[in-house]
């Protein structure tokens, strides 16, 4: 349960005129920097209040189009893209449904949260499940995978998460994805946080299915599932005795409905893929290697400031920390709960907490998409030095925010 806080701003200061102290109000503004969504840009903003139109309407199929040649461009993909009309894990779900033959070896690839889900997917739909999983502090070892597929020897399927936000890791999927195609095995990429703020190309690297969601890195809202999908798992999709079709998880309807006779399988979230049109505009404006540069900024300011602050950073070893989210762990004696909710009734910053059995355990700062920016890191970092300091933690004020302004010029 919940702890029940105080969140009155408890700042006293003098009023101007001497008259006597004033509170601070609550605040006006909250700074959303989960692990997604997060706040995104005006732009995308004015976007989604335009005036929705018919999902048959010509002018609305061409900026249909438009985005899935501009999702294309940031997947770093000529293979087929489509934007599904459900949250991302529509996708997810897609791929097993569409993918999967009863009896078919699937290897899920266990780092984290998400990817101790994915099991449930391949189970459902006939899959005999082999798992490699290791603490949800760590990353997949390759060298580790390739023992799984020879012992096995017949995997057909394999899942892995890129970014796995519920724990602030990143997992090896180049590697990952070229022992897959060595040993015959088709690869489910969950991407869903990654694109847009780090890298993830979906040809150089091989990929089969891969997912993303827009409420991520790309600065957009929830709402779509946004999948790439390679020949070689449309050949799968296409020789299974009884190929999933009209169904709201069938992939072939896309293939063979949009892709192919340019009509929709079902109705178009049609807000949601103008506001998603946009961001990409937004983000192919900005060019992709300068988004990965602000991500990656935003991620060393921010780890700098939590170590400045005495934390303890959640993965393992640097070189496995993701540029979606920093995983802190929880100070001793403290509750989780009392912090987020402090931070964000009295000072008007969301963060995230841990899930399912990480709960209680991490606190997470997202800077993805629009909220990757130096200033917004220091805003959480503000908050959060104030709030530990309002819940008896001993530190030093600025130290975190300072910390966090000397590693912008960590390369300089």
């Amino acid at each position: 349960m919940t702890k029940q806080v105080d969140v009155t701003p408890r700042i006293s200061t003098a009023r101007s005129d001497g008259s006597g102290p004033f509170r601070i109000p609550a605040p006006q503004v909250k700074f959303t920097m989960g692990s997604g969504p997060v706040g995104i840009h005006e732009r995308v903003s004015l976007a989604l209040a335009r005036a929705p139109l018919y999902h048959q309407d010509p002018d609305f199929q061409a900026t249909f189009r438009d985005t899935t040649e501009k999702l294309r461009r940031v997947f770093c993909t000529q293979h087929d893209a489509f934007i599904m009309q459900g949250e991302a894990v529509l996708g997810l779900e897609a791929a097993a449904a569409n993918l999967v033959e009863p009896g078919d070896k699937c290897l899920n690839l266990v780092s984290g949260v998400y990817g101790a889900g994915y099991r449930r997917y391949f189970e459902r739909y006939g899959g005999q499940v082999v798992e490699l999983a290791v603490p949800y502090d760590e990353a997949i070892d390759p060298a580790e995978v390739e023992k799984v597929l020879k012992r096995e020897g017949d995997v057909k399927l394999i899942a892995v998460v890129h970014s796995e936000t519920p724990s602030g890791t990143v997992n090896p999927v180049r590697e990952i994805a070229a022992l897959a195609r060595g040993y015959g095995a088709l690869t489910i990429v969950d991407a869903v946080s990654s694109l847009g703020g780090m890298p993830v190309e979906v040809d150089d690297w091989g990929l089969d299915v891969t997912v993303a969601g827009p409420h991520k890195c790309l600065g957009a809202v929830p709402g779509s599932a946004l999948v790439t999908v390679s020949d070689r798992a449309w050949e799968k999709m296409l020789k299974k005795p009884q190929p999933l079709r009209r169904g709201y998880l069938s992939m072939l309807d896309w293939k063979e409905g949009w892709l192919g006779e340019g009509r929709f399988p079902f109705t178009a979230f049609v807000a949601n893929i103008v506001g998603l049109h946009e961001a990409l505009i937004a983000r192919l404006e900005e060019g992709l290697e300068n988004s990965f540069a602000r991500h990656d900024l935003a991620a060393r300011m921010c780890r700098a400031g939590v170590r400045a602050l005495g934390l303890e950073l959640w993965p393992a070893r640097e070189a496995i920390m993701g540029s979606c989210v920093t995983a802190i762990k929880v100070p001793a004696g403290m509750n989780e709960d009392e912090i987020k909710l402090t931070m964000n009734k009295r000072y008007g910053v969301v963060i995230s907490g841990g899930l399912k059995e990480l709960h209680g355990k991490l606190l997470r700062i997202g800077h993805m998409g629009h909220m990757a920016q130096p200033m917004y890191v220091v805003v959480a970092l503000g908050a959060l030095e104030r709030t530990l300091h309002d819940l008896g933690y001993p530190l030093k004020f600025g130290a975190g925010v300072g910390a966090a302004l000397a590693a912008m010029d960590a390369d300089g």
